[in-house]
């Protein structure tokens, strides 16, 4: 017998379609009430115990730089009577920054602590949580063109800077050292900054900025130094790494390598290591996670430039303090910023042996 073939009707085929589509608007809207109700409950138990609610909202929970915003936060909002929750940690599904956003403004937070972009969708969200009186403090990366009330960070221009002046140093070792030298054509290296693409941030082209220029000002030596960007997708570490991996696959893999945040110099760190490359790719990294210091001890990264995390978490639970009690508050808090490389990196691994 031959099988049957069963055709619907284009009525029919409509007719599943729209009853698909209000089962997911069902699903979504249920997901987004749990999650609202989840975050009342947690404000409800700590009513008794705190005068104010705050969310952080981070970017990868996992890393350890968020980790010590959280703490710096978490510790200074319990000192002044507030509690800070890392909104979506301990969940089994991965929410965007902009999910739980709207998670945060929906369930009345006194306050929001997130990493801005200059998407639109960003500023809006700002806006929202501005109208219904709800501050917003940005942390590491800003909204300039939104209405947060404060921006903590670090000073991107110098940070440029400072990375500009390690790339001249770096080119100046590599002229004293004649073995490795000689095998630049032309005493010349070729220098590439790793930049989000797939944020709309001028922190990072500030920071371009401040390379360009320390690089033009600070050079003293003949070594030509030429500068590059190269963009990385970083939706995800995965993401992040292939990116990585194909820039390491490519014709003309670079002398230096600038990163931006712990996520890229982790990855760039192993690509090194596992495309035997040490001792002739560069790695000027950001912050000091263990795996980053263990590079900088093992001579596989350079330097890595030291962000007080912490102080960072700690200043954002105050300009949200400060607003919520004076209605005024710093547009802008610095967090202090050290570069680690092979004359103090043992300092740092031993403070974190202490710490743990």
């Amino acid at each position: 017998m031959k099988n049957k073939k069963r055709h619907f009707s284009s009525r029919t085929i409509r007719w599943i379609y729209a009853v698909s589509f209000i089962l997911v608007l069902f699903v979504s809207a249920g997901i987004a009430l749990f999650f609202t109700y989840s975050v009342k409950i947690t404000t409800e138990e700590n009513t008794g115990k705190y005068d104010r609610y705050y969310a952080l909202i981070s970017g990868d929970r996992k890393l350890d730089f968020w980790q010590s915003v959280y703490d710096g936060a978490y510790e200074t909002g319990k000192e002044n009577g507030v509690f800070v929750e890392l909104l979506g940690d301990n969940l089994n599904e991965t929410f965007t920054k902009e999910e739980l956003m709207e998670i945060a403004i929906s369930s009345g937070v006194d306050g929001i602590i997130v990493p801005g972009d200059e998407s639109e969708e960003m500023t809006d969200l700002i806006e929202r949580a501005s109208m219904q009186n709800i501050p917003v403090v940005t942390v590491y990366s800003d909204a300039p063109s939104s209405t947060r009330c404060c921006y903590v960070g670090v000073g991107s221009y110098n940070l440029g800077r400072e990375y500009g002046k390690q790339i001249v140093r770096i080119a100046e070792d590599r002229e004293n050292n004649d073995t490795i030298s000689s095998t630049i054509a032309n005493k010349e290296i070729n220098v590439v900054t790793l930049v989000n693409s797939y944020e709309d941030n001028s922190d990072q082209n500030i920071v371009w900025s401040g390379i360009q220029n320390a690089v033009e000002t600070e050079q003293t030596g003949i070594t030509k130094i030429n500068l590059s960007m190269t963009h990385v997708d970083e939706r995800n570490p995965f993401t992040v790494e292939e990116s990585i991996h194909d820039l390491f696959r490519s014709d003309s893999i670079p002398d230096v390598i600038v990163c931006l945040n712990e996520t890229n110099t982790e990855s760039v760190y192993q690509a090194v290591v596992d495309s035997n490359k040490v001792g002739k790719v560069t790695i000027l990294g950001y912050y000091d996670s263990e795996t980053i210091l263990k590079g900088i001890d093992r001579s596989v990264i350079y330097a890595s430039m030291s962000v007080d995390t912490y102080q960072m978490g700690r200043y954002c639970v105050e300009a949200l303090d400060e607003y919520n009690e004076t209605g005024n508050t710093n547009q802008y808090m610095p967090a202090d910023i050290t570069l680690i490389d092979g004359t103090n990196v043992n300092e740092y691994m031993e403070s974190k042996g202490e710490n743990e």
